[in-house]
């Protein structure tokens, strides 16, 4: 999820600051006449492309600051990480052969990713692990129902658990 969300920002980011400079670029090299026809809200051509430019360059200074690009990055490697983990775990486990080298390993590969992974941002763990929950939940009654509508699951999932338990008095 966080992998998907800096990838998102960063092209947003990207494709606003491009469209920001091709435009810079427009103005710098068009006559009086067109410059104008470019020029929203009734000001100049030389007020918007200082505050093109001036976009453009705030712009850039964020991608500078936020590096989304590079979040994203990491957070891909250690998602891959884990799912190597995940994958030879499930190896070790279907071969049934509970040799300690096989477990070592296993537990080492694990170890690397804890240390060297992204670590997930406390203010997002609580939000992760609710969409985590309701994706195992909707999956398990997928399995047994694939022709069930998710969004009407998920309403049926957020009504038992806000008013039911409410009702019950429970939690």
């Amino acid at each position: 999820m966080l992998r998907d969300r800096y990838t998102r920002r960063a092209l947003l980011l990207d494709l606003f600051t491009l469209a920001f400079s091709t435009w810079v670029v427009a103005l710098a090299f068009v006559g009086p006449s067109i410059a104008k026809a470019l020029t929203p809200f009734g000001w100049g051509p030389t007020i918007w492309l200082g505050v093109l430019s001036s976009g453009t360059f705030f712009l850039t200074l964020v991608q500078l600051k936020t590096d989304w690009k590079s979040r994203a990055d990491a957070h891909k490697r250690t998602l891959d990480l884990y799912a190597e983990v995940k994958r030879e775990a499930g190896y070790l486990l279907a071969s049934q052969e509970w040799d300690d080298a096989g477990y070592r390993r296993v537990l080492a590969r694990y170890d690397l990713a804890s240390a060297v992974g992204m670590a997930i941002p406390e203010s997002d763990f609580l939000s992760m692990k609710k969409r985590h929950k309701l994706k195992v939940a909707l999956s398990k009654v997928l399995d047994d129902a694939p022709g069930s509508s998710v969004v009407l699951l998920r309403l049926r999932f957020w009504i038992r658990d806000n008013l039911r338990r409410k009702q019950n008095g429970t939690r």
